[in-house]
């Protein structure tokens, strides 16, 4: 219960704070119409005579007249600045206007994890030229959250920063949490999208937690559309990690590993845009060393823990690799409202993308494993303003030559299918699965995972080495009370189960189901980020079943399977996904 209280403080704190800055700002987008109305034309080659950026921040008119509301929400957040949103523009003035560039800037900006919602648009000018008119509308960019008990101490945690710190496209938001038997927890994370003024992505991550830490720092020129010829990507980083096996609610072991990482290389563009190749090649390194002597974690702290089961497992491992990276993209996109969010707008991904990576370890780099790596991540997707169907799949394995044998095997994927019932009623169906074999760290998946679970079993530890669930929601919009944003309820049903896989204590369970209803908010309206007020009842829970009440929020437009944290942090590090992470 009190772990329920503290996520629910936390993510109704953070909702507020986020209704308080997207309450404030007195400016409407209507307000900065023309007074004539003017009709769009399409790009067939015109010349660009001018471009005209209106960047807007959330905005309500139902509460412009609360003025002490509006001066606090003012000094917190600071709209997009114009020339950072231009240098994500394809064309410059004198440049000749087509509908590719033109499409591909609007979704680009919309790809932006500050921006609410945005649209280029060309006007016809009196010289037969066209101007562009470029509109955004951005996030709500406060981010603040705290936990509280009602017992001493008070505050157990805490969360605050920015998404676009002084409109600048800058995420920084620092942390703490209580821990009444470990060290207090506290980090950092830091990114800059637009890292010189340029279309660059630099991410510092520094995390300490109660068991276990993590830092990186990771810079990319990632691929934001076909006509881009060029991606890079670089990273460097350490992490100390804990991993738990949980086979009963009285026990748990907890293993740890250490790991060091880095990662350089870059790919290059063959083909037109649409249909395209990608050719490149990256130096990679990891030091993998596996804890030999687990611990036992109980409500007072940690002891020692005399199990032999991790006996002999894992062993220390280091690795440097030559890199061969090869994809294929046959990529168009749909542009839909309603799908993975309330009422935002959508580029959906329409074909096949296959991304693909073969290592060679080589003694001239450091290694001193003898191996091959392969890793691969396939998209296919097919979808209408009405309805949808999307599939993806990611996996990796490592072929050891000293041991003529495969290990270290991790797959994940995600089906979906979509359909648009009505304007307000989308209906999702989903089949999610995550899986390891041979694993040479420490690896347990379990039901109760926040992402990867099955809501209304957080109290479900026992460890498993794959795992497959199935979810169905129908979701309603109900509407946009006082403008201050997109509210709507849905109804929800998963059902999965894990099977015992070679991991330690790994246990095959039946197949577990639960049922449920959501409350939904998105701010500001038209916002790709979904709160979600999850309410879950287990029917089936093989103990005494409760209500569990969970909060959340994300934006799933950006991205179709975020893989769950009990199995990224199985998988190498070295992997070079972000280059082929097109929005």
């Amino acid at each position: 219960m009190r772990l329920m209280r503290l996520a629910l403080t936390r993510g109704v704190s953070s909702l507020l704070a986020a209704l308080l800055a997207h309450a404030a700002w007195a400016q409407d987008t209507t307000k900065a119409a023309p007074d004539t109305i003017r009709r769009a034309v399409a790009c067939t080659g015109q010349r660009v005579n001018d471009i005209v950026i209106h960047s807007f921040a959330p905005t309500i008119a139902a509460v412009r007249s609360v003025p002490v509301v509006a001066e606090v929400a003012r000094s917190i957040h600071a709209t997009t600045r114009s020339d950072l949103i231009r240098r994500y523009l394809l064309m410059a003035r004198g440049d000749q206007c087509t509908e590719l560039r033109r499409s591909e800037s609007e979704r680009i900006l919309r790809a932006q994890p500050f921006l609410a919602d945005a649209s280029v648009q060309a006007f016809a000018s009196d010289s037969g030229a066209v101007d562009l008119e470029v509109r955004t509308i951005d996030e709500t960019s406060v981010v603040i959250g705290a936990g509280v008990t009602s017992a001493s101490p008070y505050l157990t945690s805490t969360r605050i920063g920015s998404s676009n710190l002084a409109g600048d496209g800058i995420y920084l938001v620092g942390n703490w949490r209580h821990d009444p038997h470990f060290r207090d927890g506290y980090g950092v994370k830091f990114t800059d999208y637009q890292f010189g003024a340029l279309p660059y992505i630099l991410a510092v991550d520094g995390q300490q937690n109660p068991l276990g830490d993590h830092w990186s720092v990771e810079s990319a020129h990632p691929f934001l559309t076909d006509l881009q010829r060029l991606a890079w990507s670089a990273k460097v980083g350490s992490a100390n990690d804990y991993v738990f096996f949980v086979p009963t609610e009285n026990v748990r072991h907890a293993l740890d590993f250490r790991r060091t990482f880095f990662d350089i290389g870059g790919i290059v563009r063959v083909g037109p845009p649409g249909r395209l190749s990608l050719f490149g090649a990256s130096v990679s390194g990891e030091r993998e060393d596996p804890g030999e002597v687990p611990i036992l974690v109980a409500p007072t702290g940690a002891l020692l823990d005399t199990t032999t089961a991790f006996s002999g497992r894992y062993v220390q491992h280091r690795i440097a690799r030559l890199n061969a990276l090869w994809g294929v993209r046959d990529i168009g996109f749909v542009r839909v409202r309603g799908f993975d969010a309330l009422t935002a707008t959508q580029d959906i991904p329409i074909g096949f993308q296959l991304g693909t990576q073969f290592g060679r370890s080589l003694t001239a780099l450091g290694a001193r494993d003898d191996d091959i790596f392969m890793s691969g991540d396939v998209y296919v997707g097919a979808a209408t303003q009405k309805a949808a169907a999307r599939l993806q799949l990611q996996g990796e394995g490592r072929r050891s030559n000293d041991l003529s044998a495969w290990d270290g095997i991790v797959t994940s994927g995600r089906a979906a299918q979509y359909l648009k019932l009505a304007d307000n009623q989308t209906v999702i169906a989903s089949l999610e699965w995550s899986g390891g074999w041979r694993m040479r760290v420490p690896f347990a998946l379990t039901l109760g995972e926040a992402r990867g679970g099955i809501r209304g079993y957080d109290e479900e530890t026992r460890p498993g080495g794959q795992r497959g669930i199935v979810r169905v929601e129908d979701r309603y919009v109900l509407g946009r009370p006082f403008a201050l944003g997109d509210v709507g309820v849905g109804f929800f049903a998963d059902a999965g189960r894990l099977w015992a896989g070679d991991v330690p204590f790994g246990a095959s369970t039946p197949i577990r189901t639960s049922v449920g209803f959501s409350l939904l908010a998105s701010v500001p309206p038209r916002s790709a980020r979904l709160w979600r007020l999850d309410i879950a009842l287990p029917v089936n829970p093989g103990r005494p079943r409760r209500l569990e009440l969970r909060i959340v929020s994300n934006d799933r437009t950006s991205f179709f399977w975020r893989e769950p944290d009990d199995v990224l942090i199985a998988r190498e590090r070295t992997v070079p996904s972000s280059i082929f992470n097109w929005p």
